[in-house]
């Protein structure tokens, strides 16, 4: 699961950039990134408890 988590983490990342770079002042863009490194938070997390 922390995988998944990971690789949904990785996805979400580049959407924001791309919503980013294509238009400048977009709210969601910024929404996106922030919701990816939550996710990745949660992911280190699933790591650090499987360990």
């Amino acid at each position: 699961m922390p995988y998944l988590m990971l690789i949904l983490g990785v996805l979400t990342l580049v959407a924001g950039f791309e919503r980013i770079q294509r238009d400048r002042k977009e709210f969601w863009g910024y929404m996106l990134v922030v919701i990816s490194l939550f996710i990745f938070f949660v992911s280190a997390q699933g790591f650090i408890v499987n360990a």
